[in-house]
């Protein structure tokens, strides 16, 4: 996979292409250079440390709880540890908070959001030997593994809470009343989707916080996932605009004008177009 050169935290760029270029990508290592754009120099041996001991701790509870002939032993020890005994919890009281999006404030703070707490989970779960994986669920992410012709539904935003097929569908009223239910809406999803929607979350509280520096950092980093996503072009563009960089931002909306040559909104991109040009040529 290559990776076209930006305008994000050098660090951040490089340590999210290593990790997904390994193989398989690591979802840790992703989540963990998602997070330097909150703290440059986290410590992030310290934070895979912390995980292994979950995990450890994990193994030792599934072990004791398949002596007892407990049903779920390995996800019920997986929600004992994190949940019951280490309190990790949803952030309901300060849910746009950027530190809910990063993976290492997450261990510190034991509140997050659903999809950095469900990587909490993921990567405890592959250390443990547990075949969790993440589901991109809408509005709300989940964890789940298969179960024979069916599957078992976490839901680590709510205590790891397990979730039966109509405790997803009121989930899913509650969060995105719009959608009806479709059992699809449960598929794996690949480390590179993950990564791409914990960036969203923070693209949304930056922009609504009319940070643009840090905006343009998470966009920037959208943009090394999707190079040619329309949106996110877009965005960068505007971003660009309002840091004053000009030339990198005309190039963004005459590549929207490449991709897009039909786009509903192609005579306010010429004039962005233009607009940008005549600024450029007056900063020679």
């Amino acid at each position: 996979m290559s990776f076209p050169s930006g305008f994000g935290p050098p660090l951040a760029r490089e340590r999210l292409v290593s990790s997904l270029a390994a193989d398989p990508p690591r979802l840790d290592l992703a989540a963990l250079a998602i997070a330097t754009l909150g703290r440059e120099d986290l410590d992030a041996p310290a934070c895979l440390h912390t995980l292994d001991a979950l995990a450890a701790r994990v193994q030792v509870e599934a072990e004791r709880l398949r002596e007892k002939g407990e049903a779920l032993a390995p996800l019920r020890a997986l929600r004992h540890v994190l949940a019951d005994i280490e309190g990790f919890r949803g952030n309901e009281d300060d849910y746009h908070s950027p530190d809910n999006s990063f993976l290492d404030r997450v261990l510190e703070r034991k509140v997050g959001l659903p999809i950095t707490l469900s990587v909490l989970y993921l990567e405890v779960a592959r250390r443990a030997g547990i075949p969790l994986y993440g589901v991109p669920f809408p509005g709300h992410f989940l964890v789940a593994c298969d179960a024979g012709d069916h599957k078992l539904v976490m839901d680590p935003f709510h205590h790891g809470d397990i979730l039966t097929e109509h405790g997803c569908e009121e989930l899913l009223k509650r969060v995105a009343p719009q959608l009806r239910f479709d059992r699809a809406m449960l598929a794996p999803a690949p480390v590179e989707l993950i990564a791409y929607r914990m960036l969203s979350n923070l693209r949304r509280v930056y922009l609504g916080r009319d940070d643009s520096q840090q905006g343009l950092a998470v966009v920037d980093l959208l943009l090394l996932l999707a190079p040619d996503h329309p949106g996110e072009l877009r965005t960068r563009a505007s971003l660009l605009t309002t840091l004053g960089a000009f030339r990198a931002a005309l190039k963004d909306v005459e590549r929207c004008l490449e991709l897009s040559p039909d786009a509903p909104d192609r005579e306010r991109l010429e004039l962005s177009a233009r607009e940008l040009r005549e600024r450029a040529e007056l900063l020679n």
